[in-house]
Formats: structure tokens, sequence, C-alpha cells
């Protein structure tokens, strides 16, 4: 007996187009999901008159669709190939038959899902008479797809994330798609003007909204928050201001005072390792010290070779700590990793708290002191920043929770925006949360491609990209321009 799911239909062998099959209560059609055994019915025995192409076919739509469940359900580090033959109702050879491992399958299921959501979002944006219309309609077709298949849309979004290079690779390219589409209807296209950050930090709002509906089951709000996301999109002008395309600050690296965590780095294991024998120090400052050298190992092995390649060994053997120790404190790799996760965004928001209060009088101008130092702790604490704002999405659920509930605290500091709009402007209830996830895509562009020496070059366009919707290009390029201190 072969099992089938309700939704994923055998394919003609010649056209490849999906045929239409009797559904669960006797219909035809693609249908919308549903939850438990209901989403999967069974293909007949015998003879069915299906041949052997389109028995494969169907074979790989329900596990393509096993993959999109669970990886909504646990994230793919998670995911077993038992756990997808079991949902699928595919035997282990026919898996291997089908897909050389995991990963192929992932990538099979995400060039399906992606595939389709950038060809219709190209094909709405050209049905569009202006770049405002098509920009509004472009992301009402993205809308539209996200809330009838949320799963789908969910992998397409997050799914990626940890799957390793050839994912990384396959996403980047969907990434730079979408941008050339967003940017086909600015002043400068995508190629004249690579330095305009404009497109990145729109699909980064955009992500950001419809990721957190689709994490909270709430992917049928999306139809409408696309007409918010329409209006803050288009409060951006066509083209950049004058004066914020080119470098702003140097980082003055010779006479940088280096952060705790990079001392430790750069120390030698004897440097690092705490007195042996009697020692004057106190129980709390030795497990405190264990504690910082376990969370900074984590966040350099993460940095170095994503979450897959993290172990408890080698996170013990950077840390000079026992695996007795660690286990003390962390009773899983995992566990090391969310303590690393707080730890760096703790820090993170921390700095940019401080920063902005330092201004809080003028809240443009806390607002730009507040992003400032975000990018030099960025800069100057690399590890942490590639393990909170790159790697967090490939970890796990938990992982994503405890970055949304930070990006929620970072995002308070946009809120007084609301109260500084011009007026007669209206801006989108949406906006600080989208503006949030823009500034999360343009620091996780930065980290992700090792180009973290060109951050503080789009320092100003950050400042001018997070302003904008609220006080309008003028004011805030103005803000923008002015200068900032030198970076130590």
């Amino acid at each position: 007996m072969t099992a089938r799911r309700t939704n994923a239909k055998p394919r003609d062998a010649k056209s490849g187009k999906p045929k239409d099959l009797p559904d669960a209560k006797g219909g035809k059609g693609r249908g919308g999901s549903s939850s438990g055994g209901a989403r999967y019915r069974r293909l007949p025995t015998g003879a069915h008159g299906l041949t052997r192409e389109e028995v494969e076919q169907d074979q790989r739509e329900r596990l393509r669709s096993a993959m999109i469940e669970l990886i909504a359900e646990r994230g793919y580090p998670a995911v077993r190939i038992l756990d997808l033959t079991q949902l699928a109702h595919v035997s282990r050879p026919t898996f291997y038959n089908l897909y050389a491992d995991k990963e192929e399958l992932l990538l099979s299921a995400y060039e399906d899902i992606a595939g389709r959501t950038t060809l219709r979002i190209a094909e709405a944006f050209a049905e569009g008479d202006s770049p405002q219309q098509s920009l509004q309609l472009a992301l009402q077709a993205f809308a539209a797809m996200a809330a009838v298949e949320p799963e789908a849309m969910t992998l397409a979004l997050l799914g990626t994330f940890g799957a390793g290079p050839r994912a990384l690779e396959r996403r980047n390219r969907t990434t730079t798609a979408l941008e050339k589409t967003v940017s086909a209807g600015r002043a400068h296209s995508w190629s004249e003007q690579p330095r305009d950050l404009t497109a990145k930090f729109l699909i980064g709002g955009v992500r950001e909204v419809a990721a957190t509906r689709l994490r909270a089951g709430s992917a049928e709000e999306l139809p409408e928050l696309a007409r918010e996301l329409g209006a803050w999109a288009l409060s951006y002008p066509q083209a950049l201001p004058p004066g914020l395309e080119g470098p702003r600050r140097v980082r003055k690296r010779e006479s940088a005072e280096p952060t705790s965590a990079v001392l430790r780095h750069e120390r030698s294991l004897a440097e690092r390792r705490l007195p042996s024998g009697r020692h004057d120090l106190a129980r709390e400052e030795v497990v405190k010290s264990q504690r910082e050298r376990i969370v900074d190992a984590t966040a350099e092995i993460v940095a170095e070779k994503g979450f897959a390649g993290l172990t408890i060994p080698e996170i013990a053997s950077r840390a000079n700590v026992s695996h007795e120790t660690f286990y003390e404190m962390y009773p899983t790799k995992h566990d090391a990793f969310l303590g690393a996760q707080k730890v760096g965004l703790h820090q993170a928001l921390r700095t940019t708290a401080e920063a902005y209060q330092s201004a809080s009088s003028d809240w443009p101008q806390a607002v730009a002191a507040g992003l400032n130092a975000l990018m030099d702790f960025v800069c100057s604490e690399p590890s942490h920043a590639h393990l909170t704002l790159v790697d967090t999405f490939g970890a796990s659920p938990g992982a994503i929770e405890i970055r949304e509930n930070a990006l929620s605290s970072f995002t308070e500091y946009l809120r007084p925006g609301f109260d500084h709009a011009a007026s007669g402007c209206e801006v989108p209830p949406v906006t600080a949360e989208a503006v949030a996830g823009g500034i999360w895509q343009v620091l996780h562009h930065y980290i992700e491609h090792k180009r973290l020496h060109e951050l503080c070059d789009a320092s100003s366009q950050l400042v001018y990209l997070t302003l904008n919707p609220f006080i309008g290009p003028e004011r805030a390029a103005e803000t923008a321009r002015r200068p900032a201190p030198a970076l130590g």
C-alpha cells in the first residue's frame, strides 16, 4: 500500500503537469492544508493505471510535503530521514532511490516553492502600470501565496537556514532575483547602483512580517497586511538622496581596544586557563569564567562550522573545561547554543539601548546613535554576531523564538517614530516591525558574506532607511549625513 498526501498529485510523464485525481472527498484539484492523517490518502493497490514515472513523482511530492511540514514544526537540523519516510509513507530504500540525502530533498522542495514564488512575484510586478502599482501587486501576490500555502512559504523563508552551502547558494540566488525585481522600479537599476540597500531592506521587512505571521499560524492576516507593507515600501523615494552611497567611517584597527571576547580568543590556551591548585578565586568567579569561555567557544565554533559542526568535545576543548564541567552548565550542545545566543543578544541590546538613551531627547539622533552602536558591536564581536544574526534560523524553533523576542525589544525603540511623523502623514502600523526586519536583513547580509569590514560604510544608508518612513526622506537623510564618531 502506498500513502498519498491530499495536496500532492502525480504529474503527466510527458508534460510534467499535475494530473487531476479524486481527493479524499471525491473532488479534484490541490487542497488546502489540514492536519494529521487527513492530509494523506493511499493510492489504489494493484492495477491503478499509473506509470512508474507517475508513482515516483507521487512519492517525491509526498516526501517534499513531509519535509515542508517537519521543517515548519521543528526546524531542518532536527528532521531525520526516518521522520520523513514515516510521514510520507515510503520505505527507506525508496527514499534513497529518489534522493541522495535529506539536503537534496530540501533543495527539491525549496526549488519548487521558491521558483513558483519568484515567478509569481515577477509576473505580478510586470502587470503594474507604474512602479508603485507594480510593487503593490507583487506584495499582494506574495501574501496570497503565503495565505494558501503557509507551510511551503515557511520553508521558502526559513527552511534553508542551517542546511549547508548548496541551500545557502540557492537561497542567495532567490534573494538576488527578488532584489532585481524590486529594484526594477527605482531610478537606478540594481546593476547600476549595487550599493543601494533599499531593495534588500524592503525584502527583509516583508520577510520579517510574513515569517512572524507564518510561525504564529496567522497567515490569513497577510493579504490585508500587504496593503500596509505596500504603503511602507512606497514611502521610500525611487533614488537614494545624495551623500548616502559611499564610505562614512573608518575602523581604526591599529588603535582599537579589543573587547573581552576578542582578548580571550587571542590568548593562548595556557593564558585562558584558570590557575590550578589553590587560588583566591571565589566559586562564583570560577563558574562565571567557565560559563563565559563556553559561550565564547560555542560562538566561535558555530561561526566557523555552523550549528551542524558544533560538538561538545570541541566546545570543552576550546573553553578549557572538562566534559563534566560542561554538562554541569548545559545539558546539550543546543542548550549551549541558546546560552550563547542569549548572551550575544543581551549585549547587543544593552549596547544599542545605552547609545539610544544618551541622545533620547532627539529621537532621530537617538536612533542613529543606537544603530551606529549596534554596528560597532557587530564589528567587534564577529563570532557572537554570526551566531545571533545568521545561525539562529538554522538551530531550532526555540532559537527563532528567542530571536523574535529580542527583535521585539529592538522594535520598541522605533515606536516613538509614529509620534514624529509629519502633519497629515499616516505611518502604517506595520512600519516599526518591517523596519526592524530590514535592519536585520542588512546586518545578516554583511555578516553571512564575510563583509563586516564594509558594514560601517553602510551606516548612513541604514540610518536613512530606518528613519525615512517616520520623518520623511529629507529629515532622514539630514540625520544620516551627520558625522558619527570613528570606531575605536
